[in-house]
């Protein structure tokens, strides 16, 4: 084994230790605060981590299926910034001012830039979000390995700020093995 091979499986193994070790947290079920603005009832157990104004939940991992809970994204902030190119980087901004259609086409941007492919926004349309109005969306995508993945989001902007609930699993089983436990969890949001 060269040294340059050596290398290259050292840093791929450090990686995967410290990608290891995020921080999760036991999500029980029963009433659960969310951005300190609402409550949301989980059907059964999740593990959490947080990453700034988005807090990851995941049964059995993120790769095959999460919801993403996106808290109070302030107009003018960037959800994410991703460079297609190295001189034309796309910004994902969001404003206070958007439809329904524009942040479904917001989350597609950001699922894209993370790497999804031939990503797919169906079934938009007006949803409550507790007790403010809000949209709904499904979605359809691969990823970057090429497995099919299926989504839905719901959200709304209140005070100005975008929340969205955002549920992806893998199209084979992990969708919806978990699907009926998130849009029971969706319904329950309750205004705090």
């Amino acid at each position: 084994m060269t040294r340059g091979v050596r290398s290259a499986l050292m840093l791929t193994a450090v990686a995967g230790l410290l990608a290891g070790c995020a921080r999760y947290t036991l999500v029980d079920r029963g009433p659960h605060t969310v951005a300190g603005l609402y409550t949301v009832d989980p059907q059964i157990r999740w593990s959490a981590s947080t990453n700034g104004k988005v807090e990851m939940w995941t049964v059995d991992g993120s790769g095959l299926e999460s919801i993403q809970f996106l808290n109070g994204l302030a107009d003018g902030e960037v959800l994410i910034q991703a460079a297609a190119a190295a001189n034309s980087p796309k910004r994902m901004t969001f404003r206070k001012t958007m439809t329904p259609s524009e942040l479904a086409e917001l989350l597609a941007d950001a699922l894209t830039s993370a790497g999804a492919q031939h990503v797919t926004v169906t079934n938009l349309g007006p949803h409550q979000f507790g007790s403010a109005p809000g949209f709904r969306c499904e979605l359809a995508f691969t990823n970057k390995g090429g497995l099919a993945k299926q989504g839905l989001a719901a959200g709304a902007i209140i005070n100005d700020r975008l929340y969205v609930v955002l549920y992806t699993g893998a199209k084979l089983h992990y969708y919806e093995a978990y699907r009926a436990d998130v849009e029971k969890m969706i319904q329950s949001i309750r205004m705090k």
